[in-house]
């Protein structure tokens, strides 16, 4: 979610406690202070979730902790206060329940803290009292801290050397199974494309060869095609497009912050989240004459749509005012906009469609914890795929195969599945990659990587593409900003 101008305060707080949440919130704007919270325009568990969050913390002037016995169990709200102490931003707690003992954490017990227990309004005035003292003595005393250092530009390419494992993988199973000797090498070709985004990035690749024996069936891998759209953070999110090959690169749009894009089955159109500081709207835009149509007027809380194989439908998720996520659908021209699957006390969202478009898979859970169903689309039962998955949520599906990321965060990797769950396998190793998306042919992965240490330079994300074997790994931006939510398209 993009802020407002002027200096705002982050609130880390469990989702457990959100209707204090938002009881604080609307105090604290009542007394003139501009807040940030997470559940306004962002989906708890989505691609864009981690990033905003810490780049909100960076932008801060300070962070607003709510303590309670529910946020002092609360693994994100322990990693927000560790990141908002990491970059030296002030922490305000504020007691709004429980006895001490079960919810002020160790680290926060010496900070001097508001309790809201006893009288709200009274407590809330002390709170904004603080927080406009605060941001009184910044403004006169401007501090300048000199043992800060500003993230390094990344200039040299990606250390392709760590994709190098699944080819190696591949090699030991060939010889397990059959004594086959195999003769492989490894050729890095890399080039830097012009850090200018009017220019046309360059593919780097890893090209292995594979000598096979006569009695040794061969895989063949077609050179890629179709296109690829995503969020190009060049001036804030902005929508970008390029052909697989590296040729063909476009920026879509440049006002307001657009993100989540998806093609139309002809590669014709795409549709896209765009968020203008009030509302978040599903938008179409023709890509050859750049026409754009507003197609949703539900105000807040729609995100990655998805249009149908059949181009009837869309598919989005939508959270109606403060309550849970839901998947919704509407025609494709944007009317009749309903309800398809709710549950209760879970987020369902990121919903895609079955390339034959008689099914539709989604997330279910809460924040980065997350499990995939699928469900016929003429409504059913919702169908567990794999029990063992830990996702935030953001998948895809191509013929046969599912492909989704997981893991800790700045942590995450690739994985692909049978639709049925089998199969369930890693396909990258590292440099925190995510947000994957099968090519239509489902023979190809497109994902966000980070040639850097992602904590470090948030900025150092790229697109990249690689075989589903996890080879031939393909750098197709390098850019000093950042590029993910990678969709392939026709």
């Amino acid at each position: 979610m993009s802020t407002s101008s002027g200096p705002f305060f982050f609130v880390s707080y469990s989702r457990v406690d959100t209707a204090l949440q938002q009881k604080v919130v609307a105090g604290l704007r009542e007394r003139g202070l501009n807040i940030w919270v997470d559940t306004e325009n962002l989906i708890p568990g989505s691609p864009a979730w981690e990033r905003e969050i810490e780049k909100s913390i960076r932008g801060a002037s300070g962070i607003i902790v709510l303590l309670s016995p529910d946020s002092n169990d609360s693994q994100w709200v322990r990693r927000e206060i560790s990141f908002t102490e990491e970059h030296d931003k002030p922490i305000f707690p504020v007691h709004i329940q429980g006895d001490e003992n079960e919810s002020i954490p160790l680290r926060l017990s010496s900070h001097q803290r508001v309790d809201l227990r006893r009288n709200f309004s009274k407590g809330l005035d002390q709170l904004a009292n603080a927080l406009k003292d605060h941001l009184g003595v910044t403004a006169v005393n401007k501090k300048v801290r000199l043992d800060v250092k500003a993230p390094t530009l990344v200039q040299t390419p990606i250390d392709l050397k760590k994709y190098t494992l699944p080819a190696v993988l591949v090699l030991i199973g060939l010889l397990c199974i059959g004594g086959i000797a195999v003769a492989a090498r490894m050729i890095a070709n890399i080039n830097i494309p012009d850090n200018n985004p009017t220019s046309t990035p360059t593919i780097s690749a890893i090209d292995v060869t594979i000598t096979p024996t006569a009695t040794e069936s061969v895989v063949t891998y077609p050179e890629p095609t179709g296109k690829i759209v995503y969020t190009c953070n060049i001036a804030g999110d902005e929508v970008c497009i390029i052909n697989p090959d590296g040729s063909g690169w476009q920026r879509l749009t440049d006002s307001y912050r657009s993100y989540n894009a998806t093609l139309s089955p002809d590669g014709k159109k795409i549709v896209y989240v765009l968020d203008d500081n009030k509302n978040t709207e599903i938008y179409e835009m023709d890509l050859a004459t750049q026409k754009i149509k507003q197609l949703t007027d539900l105000k807040k809380g729609v995100g990655s749509p998805e249009i149908s194989p059949n181009n009837q439908y869309i598919t989005f998720h939508y959270r109606s005012g403060n309550s849970y996520v839901t998947i919704w659908i509407m025609d494709r021209d944007g009317d009749n906009p309903h309800e398809f699957y709710s549950a209760p006390s879970k987020d369902i969202h990121d919903a895609t469609w079955s390339p034959d478009g008689t099914q539709i898979l989604f997330a279910l859970g809460k924040s980065e914890n997350n499990q995939f169903y699928i469900m016929d689309f003429d409504n059913g039962e919702p169908q567990l795929v794999n029990d063992t998955i830990d996702s935030r949520g953001r998948s895809d599906w191509s013929n046969n195969l599912i492909s989704f990321d997981q893991g800790e965060p700045n942590l995450h990797d690739v994985f692909l599945m049978n639709i049925d769950g089998s199969d369930l396998h890693q396909v990258t190793q590292g440099n925190n990659s995510q947000g994957a998306s099968l090519s239509p042919d489902g023979m190809w992965i497109a994902f966000t990587a980070y040639t850097a240490d992602s904590k470090e330079n948030p900025e150092s994300c790229d697109i990249f593409i690689m075989r589903v074997d996890g080879i031939d790994i393909r750098n197709l931006t390098n850019n000093s900003y950042c590029d993910y939510q990678p969709r392939w398209g026709n």
